[in-house]
């Protein structure tokens, strides 16, 4: 039991040093390159499963400051963000609110869904849970799997994008890790396919499927002001890729 509780807590400092320093980047964040991820990322999860917009009710789990939701929300009847961030909560309600949606549209909440107590989500279940460039940051993929299948319909999607494991992905968070990012633990370098295809199957979701979803370059990158967040490994001739996948799997 105490290793239980001990994994527990550690899951807890974890999150919230996450969630600081996210806090901290939130007003930053949204640059031209991680819009255009964004973009991205909303148009392999628009693949992934046909949106209605007078029906589909969407979670974007660890949502950032809403690039995926504001993409998506023209093909969805609502969309409630979820971050444990306070900064990146309030840069997406302040986003939606400037651009005219109603909370009932569209909306973020500050919430650790992982500890089974959200009241602001209490009961709610969603048609779809997409969550984007999030995964490598768990440290149990499978416990974070495991509560949004909870929180989907009876039928419902779970969709998530992240990075392919390959050299180049390996490479890159090794070198973000030595210059000046060690603070914030990618649990992940990337994912195979039979890790993400297992993880679904481990938790009873059905039909899962793997795809890659697109790529981008760092030459490519490199012309999106906002890759500097990158820092250091931006600079040099020599290129690799970031290859993405789109992954999903229903609830029975």
């Amino acid at each position: 039991m105490a290793e239980h509780h001990h994994h527990h807590h550690h899951h807890h400092d974890y999150a919230q040093a996450n969630a600081d320093h996210f806090s901290e980047k939130s007003r930053d964040y949204t640059t031209e390159f991680s819009t255009e991820i964004g973009k991205r990322c909303a148009s392999a999860i628009l693949k992934s499963y046909p949106f209605d917009p007078s029906q589909t009710e969407v979670l974007d789990f660890a949502c950032g400051p809403g690039l995926v939701s504001f993409q998506l929300l023209p093909h969805a009847k609502k969309i409630i963000g979820a971050d444990l961030a306070s900064g990146m909560v309030d840069v997406f309600n302040e986003n939606a609110k400037q651009q005219g949606f109603s909370p009932d549209k569209l909306q973020c909440i500050q919430t650790d869904i992982l500890k089974d107590d959200s009241k602001e989500l209490d009961g709610v279940l969603f048609d779809v849970i997409i969550c984007t460039q999030a995964y490598h940051h768990f440290p149990d993929t499978t416990q974070v799997t495991r509560m949004l299948a909870k929180r989907l319909k009876p039928k419902g999607r779970l969709i998530i994008v992240d990075f392919i494991q390959d050299k180049d992905i390996e490479q890159f968070f090794g070198r973000l890790h030595d210059s000046n990012h060690a603070h914030i633990v990618a649990h992940k370098r990337g994912f195979a396919s039979d890790e993400i295809i297992n993880m679904f199957k481990a938790v009873d979701l059905q039909n899962p499927k793997f795809e890659t979803a697109f790529q981008m370059s760092k030459s490519e990158m490199k012309s999106y002001p906002g890759h500097e967040v990158f820092g250091k490994i931006m600079q040099g001739d020599e290129d690799f890729i970031f290859k993405y996948f789109v992954a999903y799997a229903d609830r029975a």
